[in-house]
């Protein structure tokens, strides 16, 4: 990692498992980025592919690269905390080694960071999405005059999430006040915005940096299965919003994010996190008529998870 002109450092700690169709071209994506103080550390997480024997060909011209690989899969949040303690960087990104950067995507961000106010934490940029065989599918923001939400964005978060996690840089510090990632978690986004958000900023620099992949394995896929732990660890990022919470504008928003996570634990037969909801939903005296419903799968544990995947399915 050379860098003359004394540039903020810029860590990009890159994830795989099971990448190995895609991770050189990601890899490459910030090998060569415009932007030349950039530290890059590669775990992967005991693919079960030649994941392993690719990153090993592809750094071995690249010696200042760090890279480990996992004995065993340990899961995205443990993965990249390991990471975050070798990390120098100013600035971090955490790429999952099936997306693409394009080429001056952290030369910009880092220029636009360096812009702003202390208070920002976070800049998250627009992205394509793209197929398997890198074919482009469709903008992450594809209209022009879409009014995209930043600054003190927490209420916005709890409501909905309309982030793209692979677009952001965040500032290490941010990472560092609250020890990285949610170990005892399934998957860590919800978790990171709602946590950071309460005390930072985001920025939004409107333009295309990032070319995110969707696969068949992709973390949206499992969301859908039944008795799924990312539901499970959605809950409990519910429950943390509800002890962050200052007003009723922030209530207000996580009982409408409360009945979308009641839906999805009705419909993965996640019935004991189900009541969980539901008590979270009594205590803000956020039920409706649907929730209502809803409550009845979960109370009777009703199960319908085969309908939900045939209609997701259908939807694909």
């Amino acid at each position: 990692m050379k860098n003359p002109e004394n540039l903020p450092i810029v860590t990009v700690i890159a994830l795989c498992y099971n990448h190995s169709a895609f991770l050189v071209e990601s890899l490459s994506s910030v090998l060569h980025q415009t932007y030349k103080a950039i530290q890059l550390i590669v775990v992967d997480d005991a693919s079960e592919d030649d994941s392993q024997q690719k990153i090993l060909a592809l750094l071995q011209n690249y010696p200042t690269v760090k890279w480990f690989f996992n004995e065993k899969n340990i899961g995205n949040c443990k993965s990249f905390n390991q990471a975050l303690l070798l990390a120098k960087g100013k600035y971090i990104i955490d790429l999952s080694t099936d997306d693409v950067l394009e080429n001056t995507r952290i030369e910009k961000q880092v220029k636009y960071f360096e812009s702003l106010s202390d208070w920002y934490g976070v800049v998250f940029s627009n992205a394509t999405f793209i197929d398997e065989q890198g074919n482009t599918l469709r903008t992450l923001y594809d209209d022009e005059n879409q009014s995209i939400s930043e600054g003190n964005i927490y209420s916005k978060l709890i409501e909905q999430s309309f982030i793209l996690p692979s677009t952001m840089m965040i500032k290490k510090e941010v990472l560092d006040s609250f020890n990285g990632y949610d170990e005892t978690l399934a998957y860590e986004d919800f978790d990171f915005w709602i946590r950071s958000s309460r005390n930072w900023e985001y920025a939004y620099l409107p333009e295309i940096l990032t070319f995110q992949r969707k696969v068949s394995s992709s973390l949206s896929s499992r969301f859908i299965q039944k008795k799924n732990q990312l539901v499970v660890s959605t809950v409990k990022v519910c429950a943390k919003i509800q002890s962050l919470n200052r007003n009723e504008t922030e209530n207000e928003a996580l009982a409408k994010r409360l009945y979308l996570v009641l839906k999805q634990c009705a419909f993965t037969e996640n019935f004991e996190a189900g009541e969980e909801v539901i008590k979270m939903l009594n205590q803000l005296k956020g039920h409706t008529f649907k929730s209502k419903l809803l409550c009845i799968i979960i109370r009777f544990s009703i199960p319908l998870n085969f309908v939900y995947l045939k209609f997701n399915k259908f939807r694909l």
